[in-house]
């Protein structure tokens, strides 16, 4: 199941995200977020994300990461991760991922990725002017970040 605003995806916690105790390995959140990132990129804004690295040679690597877990995700639990755009720069984007089971956040992340030439020793680029538009009109379609559960 895919939502638009704010993007998005449900999933199961399947075997291969757990550990022994059948709770999701953290790594393997990490994972789950560049999921989302390349359907948001593919289904929420419709810039194929494989397109971009495959033909256009623009890549989008994680150059910074923070995470807060708030309760562990099990085996069978069905995850929601929205993603939200905090913030769009000239070669960046700031995204918020919050990991949700029915209600209640589980938890929440911080990424910062950089739009770089993969053609070009890997280079920052500035973002192009049609996908800025895209991600401009997401955030303005788009309900506020919600708070942290506890935050008040």
């Amino acid at each position: 199941m895919v939502s638009r605003f704010p993007f998005s995806t449900t999933q199961p916690v399947r075997f291969t995200h757990t550990d022994p105790a059948s709770y999701v390995f953290f790594p393997r959140y990490f994972e789950m977020f560049q999921g989302v990132v390349e359907d948001f990129f593919t289904l929420g804004l419709g810039q194929d994300y494989a397109a971009l690295i495959m033909e256009h040679g623009y890549g989008l690597p994680t150059a910074h990461t923070e995470c807060d877990f708030a309760k562990p995700c099990r085996l069978g639990e069905q995850l929601t991760f929205s993603m939200y755009l905090e913030k769009v720069g000239r070669s960046s984007m700031t995204i918020i991922f919050i990991g949700s089971v029915g209600a209640e956040e589980r938890l929440r992340a911080k990424s910062v990725l950089v739009a770089i030439d993969m053609n070009d020793e890997g280079r920052p680029v500035t973002i192009g002017k049609e996908l800025r538009r895209k991600m401009e009109d997401y955030m303005e379609s788009c309900p506020p970040i919600p708070e942290k559960p506890g935050s008040r």
